[in-house]
C-alpha cells in the first residue's frame, strides 16, 4: 500500500530550509512538492532536494490537492505545509493511524491539551465555531475540521467528488466524510509558529465561504 505526502507551498522558503530536512524520506513511498506559483526560490530548493514538483496552473488550497492526486497513483495520502504550523513528526501519527484502516485522520490543534501558537483570537473563535456546526448539523465529533494536516486513503477521497479548490477544502472532507460515513479519526496536536514567509488566509472571506459550504451541504445533502 503505497503512501504519498503532498506538501503544498506557496513562497515557503523558509520552511523549505528549516523544516522539510526534518523529515525522512523513508517515512512515505514518495514525496511531492505541490506549488500555487512560488518566486521566492521554493520551487529550486525543492528541486535541489531532489523532491518531484507539480506546478498549479490555478490557485487555492483545493486545487493543490486535485492536483496531486490526479497526477499519482498511490493508494493513501498525506497532506502537509513547510511553514512551521505542522509538526514533521505528525507525518508518521498520520500514517500509521490510516495503516489501521481508518479511512480519514485529523490532527486537531484545538483538542483537549492542544498548545496553538499561531492563531489569534478570531481564528481560535473562527474554528471552533466550524467545528461545532460541522458536528451539530452532519454528526460528527470533531474539535478541528479546517486543519490541513491530514491523511486520508485514495478510495475515500473519491467518494468525496470533492470540489472545493479554495480554503474551504478541509472543510469538505471532514462534511463529505461523515456524510459517507467514513471511519475517521481525530488525533490531538498542537500547531507551531510560522517559519518566515505570509499567512495565506483571509479571514473574513474564508469565514463567509466557510459558511456558505456548511449551508449548501445540508441543504444538498446528496453529492
Amino acid at each position: 500500500m503505497t503512501t504519498t505526502l503532498l506538501v503544498l507551498t506557496l513562497n515557503e522558503i523558509d520552511g523549505m530550509k528549516e523544516v522539510m530536512p526534518k523529515i525522512k524520506k523513508e517515512w512515505v513511498d514518495e514525496i511531492i512538492l505541490v506549488d500555487g506559483g512560488s518566486t521566492d526560490g521554493t520551487i529550486e530548493e525543492a528541486k535541489r532536494m531532489g523532491i518531484r514538483v507539480l506546478h498549479q496552473t490555478n490557485r487555492g488550497h483545493g486545487d493543490a490537492l486535485l492536483l496531486g492526486i490526479n497526477k499519482t497513483e498511490s493508494e493513501k495520502y498525506i497532506f502537509f505545509s513547510p511553514d512551521g504550523n505542522h509538526y514533521p513528526e505528525e507525518i508518521l501519527l498520520l500514517k500509521n493511524k490510516l495503516n489501521e484502516g481508518y479511512d480519514q485522520v485529523v490532527i486537531s490543534r484545538f483538542g483537549k491539551g492542544s498548545i496553538n501558537l499561531d492563531a489569534d483570537i478570531v481564528e481560535r473563535f473562527g474554528n471552533k465555531m466550524f467545528a461545532f456546526l460541522t458536528n451539530v448539523f452532519f454528526g460528527g465529533k470533531f474539535s478541528d475540521t479546517l486543519n490541513e494536516s491530514r491523511a486520508i486513503t485514495r478510495k475515500a477521497f473519491l467518494e468525496l467528488n470533492f470540489d472545493a479548490l479554495k480554503m474551504d477544502s478541509t472543510q469538505q472532507m471532514s462534511i463529505r466524510g461523515l456524510k459517507k460515513k467514513q471511519k475517521i479519526f481525530e488525533i490531538v496536536g498542537n500547531e507551531g509558529e510560522r517559519v518566515g514567509g505570509k499567512q495565506k488566509m483571509k479571514p473574513l472571506q474564508v469565514g463567509a465561504n466557510l459558511s456558505t459550504q456548511i449551508i449548501r451541504e445540508f441543504i444538498f445533502w446528496k453529492f
